[in-house]
């Protein structure tokens, strides 16, 4: 541990998932003009009406409106999943470990912690839907900085945690975030030699 640069593909895989998670949440919003007319479509019946139809009321509730943040649950989950697996085969090839059985183990038991993080934040904690993904994501990166050594990944994390988490939970801070973890991996790969930034 500690040696090399190969912690640099985590970095720029989270970087770059993350990065996907904004470009899906902005293809997938619906213009205000598209909004009014599926209100118009289905009108809402009279407060107290009994005939409340199922269609209206998932046209009126927040899962159209617009807003600033990233996608929670799901497609955070599916992010993370697809980061720490990505980065579970490029230790693979990387490492070629020698206990293949502790290492399939704990790929497994990482991408099994993702939805359970998920769960214990939103349950336990409350914490907001623009928190979920960034907390389990930080948390993730201060283990790789544990595992590598690098005070390079430490403080990488610090950085997305401030932009992630602490100051703005959307998607201005999804993508400054994705810029400091992309900024880190490439600042790996060009530096000349191994143990300057460490």
């Amino acid at each position: 541990m500690g040696r090399g640069r190969r912690f640099w593909f985590p970095l720029a895989l989270l970087g770059l998932t993350q990065i996907g998670l904004v470009a899906v949440q902005l293809l997938s919003r619906r213009s205000p003009a598209e909004d009014q007319s599926a209100n118009l479509l289905l009108r809402p019946s009279p407060t107290g009406a009994a005939g409340y139809g199922r269609l209206q009321f998932l046209t009126q509730g927040p899962l159209f409106t617009p807003g600033p943040e990233l996608p929670a649950g799901p497609a955070w989950q599916v992010a993370l999943g697809v980061a720490v697996l990505g980065t579970a085969i490029w230790y693979w090839f990387a490492l070629r470990p020698a206990r293949t059985g502790w290492f399939v183990l704990g790929t497994i038991g990482a991408l099994l912690a993702v939805p359970l993080l998920d769960l214990v934040g939103s349950w336990q904690l409350r914490l907001g839907d623009g928190l979920r993904g960034p907390l389990p994501a930080t948390l993730g990166l201060l283990v790789l900085a544990a595992y590598e050594r690098s005070k390079l990944v430490l403080v990488t994390a610090a950085g997305f945690a401030v932009l992630a988490v602490v100051l703005a939970a959307d998607l201005v801070g999804a993508l400054l975030s994705a810029v400091v973890l992309l900024t880190a991996a490439f600042a790996v790969l060009l530096r000349r030699a191994p143990d300057t930034l460490r």
